[in-house]
């Protein structure tokens, strides 16, 4: 899209948007309506000259259930949920969560990441310099796991959304502090965090923090082998790594919130994280047959101190207008990370050296503002308009020094300095409208228009410039079934039709290449395509519900994906001899997914089983990418099965329980000649917590009581012949010891 046809289209959908939507407001319900907010309250006041009489008709919040009452699929993991297994990171949260799997530091739905599945902070985008692995689970208000997309959201979700609400204000004063402490063979951490809150008249006020620290070892086996196209191993040699590290940070999210005379509302919150780490490590190579390249670098030692903060201010603004509600919210954001990387690589004998120190500095800032038009309209609509737009920009400098000596000779020494500017513009405009059609019948019309616009500028590179805008309709139903007494019976069907899409990342859009030290098939260079194009997804989904008496539940559900332009990292061999990895568009795929979930109290199978409650869930995903030779093309690496199966106890002062997760692993096929193998892994967590009294409360909980270690296994054939690299990691318990005070 040309730059001025931006610009206009920039200005003009938040006024196409809200000014239809808020005319139409005022001319079709009456200005006393009230807003469309799940629960409702309605109160009636007779004129002077009657006798004075108020009838108060209220919904009470507590008997509302997303996962039951919102025409959009949804599950919600509450407050209790996630702090139950005493985890002190929300990876190991929402590898228990139905249709999540995590692997590594990756969180997956339908077993797709890598930007597949959308992940969001409050409903919007994480900002710059905030990361996932700081936010410990007692900053967490509630996680909304979204299967499939909402115009009010980003249609970036092919595969869903994880939207992490924080914890914002409190009805009634709260004063708590937890403590905990975690140990296995490989780590050590402490974590300390507590919450400040209460009400004063009008105002609320709210103060989360933490503090953490730790140290954790690493330790790596692997093995490269080569094999020539007859099956004669050439080449093979053993690599041994050992590592370890530190780190420490803190985290403070304060917030004030005002209800005013009029009924309006302004709230007022910040965030502030800052982490300090320094890792390093080594690593020796052994040949076990025949020669390697010249240069064969045989000893390895890595150091990266690191440091980042983050700061965001946010301001919200929440008005009553025209029988509606207007909610604008304003927020800026800035981060600094810092990070300097020596690599020191040496050949046998230190005959040849080769040293690396580059140190890295990135400026970030981001400033968006958003907002959002909701009202009742008759006959059961509830319509909302909103717009989204942002500014993010982003400045890094790299500072290059590299030396290359012999023994004996003079070494040469290179210096470069590199600069990398990118620049993120986001416009997105959208229309929704939920309606009630019956008790039984409901439906949710939907479409959000999202254009992106992508500047970078790099030292030695001619700027590049990206331009690209999605419109994505999307239709919910919802139909409830009733029986013969006229009530619902707890059977649902729910309908999804969604146009979603994949937007590429800045890395892959620039044509900045990153050099490895030691460039291998297996670590190669990287390099960006500024040609690339979004991803788009037509999605269908279908869901069976059945809420039965005490808390039971048991879902059902289908899904297809169907990909166009699928973006692929392609490895290949550069003019000058080095292995690349380059992103491209490449054709077609396929996506399809089965999910079951279970629900089912004790007591609903006999009186002696009260105390227990049981949980289970299993997916199944299948996936082809039409580029890709089978067997085992499976999009993004995709995880074919994993399930949740869990039993909890309670019983007066004393709660347990344990859960086991799954997910099944199997080669996949990246290209004609890549291929890995995932592992197949089964974490086995538990917990037991015990009241004290009312102000305290002991928490021991233990995370991979099956000691799971971590293994890969990755290969590279042509014509040449067979490339093999493995490797594994050991794993171990960890064992957690938590304090929680209500003060």
């Amino acid at each position: 899209m040309p730059r001025h046809r931006f610009r206009y289209v920039r200005a003009a959908v938040p006024f196409l948007l809200v000014a239809p939507v808020a005319a139409l407001a005022q001319s079709a319900a009456p200005a006393d309506a009230a807003p469309a907010d799940k629960p409702v309250t309605t109160e009636t006041t007779p004129t002077k000259k009657e006798a004075i009489q108020t009838v108060k008709v209220t919904g009470a919040a507590a008997s509302y259930d997303a996962r039951r009452d919102d025409t959009a699929s949804k599950t919600v993991l509450s407050a209790d949920e996630i702090r139950k297994y005493g985890d002190d990171n929300i990876f190991d949260v929402l590898k228990r969560a139905p249709g999540v799997t995590v692997t590594g530091k990756t969180l997956r739905m339908r077993g797709l990441g890598a930007g597949y599945t959308q992940i969001l902070v409050n409903g919007d985008r994480p900002p710059p310099g905030f990361s996932l692995d700081a936010l410990t689970p007692d900053q967490i208000e509630r996680i909304e796991i979204v299967r499939a997309a909402s115009a009010e959201f980003s249609m970036q979700a092919i595969a869903g959304t994880i939207n992490v609400v924080l914890r914002k204000v409190v009805s009634k004063p709260q004063r708590d502090l937890r403590l905990s402490v975690l140990r296995s063979q490989e780590s050590r951490n402490l974590n300390a965090g507590g919450t400040l809150g209460d009400r004063k008249g009008n105002l609320s006020y709210f103060l989360n923090g933490s503090l953490y620290a730790g140290e954790n070892a690493f330790t790596n086996r692997s093995a490269d082998y080569f094999y020539a196209p007859d099956g004669t191993l050439v080449q093979a040699r053993d690599t041994p790594y050992a590592g370890s590290g530190n780190y420490r940070g803190i985290g403070l999210f304060p917030r004030l919130s005002w209800k005013l005379e009029n009924g309006d509302e302004l709230n007022l919150s910040a965030g502030l994280q800052a982490t300090r780490s320094a890792w390093g490590g080594t690593s020796f190579n052994t040949n076990l047959v025949g020669t390697f390249p010249d240069p064969d670098y045989v000893e390895y030692y890595q150091r990266s101190p690191t440091s980042s903060r983050m700061q965001r201010v946010e301001g919200n603004w929440v008005a009553k207008l025209a029988g509606g509600k207007l909610d604008l919210t304003l927020s800026t954001e800035r981060s600094r990370n810092t990070s300097d990387a020596d690599n020191d690589q040496y050949t046998a004998g230190r005959a040849l050296r080769f040293l690396r120190d580059w140190d890295s500095e990135t400026d970030g800032r981001r400033s968006s503002f958003r907002g959002k038009y909701a009202r009742s309209l008759g006959d059961g609509h509830a319509l909302t308009s909103g717009f989204d737009t942002s500014v993010q920009t982003s400045d890094e400098v790299r500072d290059r020094n590299e030396t290359l000596g012999a023994a004996g000779v003079i070494p040469t020494s290179t210096h470069v300095i590199e600069t990398f500017s990118p620049k993120i513009t986001r416009l997105a405009g959208y229309l929704q409208d939920e309606w009630s059609i019956d008790r039984q019948m409901s439906l949710y019309l939907g479409g959000r228009w999202e254009g992106v616009r992508i500047d970078s500028e790099a030292s030695g590179l001619a700027p590049t410039r990206s331009n690209s805008h999605v419109l994505s309709p999307v239709a919910q139903a919802l139909y409830k079934f009733f029986g013969t007494d006229g009530k619902a019976n707890g059977r649902q069907l729910r309908l999804a039709l969604t146009r979603t899409y994949k937007a590429p990342t800045i890395d892959q859009l620039t044509a900045r290449r990153y050099e490895s030290a030691l460039n291998t098939r297996f670590n190669a260079d990287s390099a960006g395509n500024p040609a690339l194009q979004p991803e788009l997804a037509k999605g269908l989904d279908l869901t069976y519900e059945h809420f039965l008496p005490q808390g039971a539940m048991f879902s059902a559900s289908a899904s297809r994906r169907e990909i166009t332009d699928y973006i692929r990292t392609r490895l290949d061999l550069d003019p000058d001899g080095r292995w690349v990895y380059r992103p491209v568009n490449d054709g077609d795929a396929l996506v399809r997914s089965f999910e079951a979930e279970l629900k089912l109290p004790g007591k609903l199978l006999m009186e002696a089983a009260a105390a227990f409650d049981l949980r289970a869930a299993v997916t199944r995903n299948w996936s082809d990418v039409a580029s890709v030779p089978g067997p085992g093309n499976r999009l993004d690496a995709q995880t074919p099965m994993s399930a949740n199966v869990g039993i909890d106890w309670r019983k007066g002062d004393l709660s347990m329980g344990a859960s086991l997760a799954y997910q099944q692993g199997g080669w996949v096929r990246i290209s004609e000649a890549q291929s890995q193998h995932q592992q197949t892994r089964r974490d086995l967590d538990a917990f037991a917590l015990w009241k004290l009294n009312p102000q305290y409360q002991l928490r021991l909980s233990v995370n991979n009581l099956l000691g799971m270690d971590n293994a890969s296994d990755r290969i590279y054939e042509d014509a040449s012949g067979t490339s093999r690299e493995i490797g594994l990691s050991p794993g171990s318990p960890r064992v957690g010891l938590n304090l929680e005070m209500k003060l």
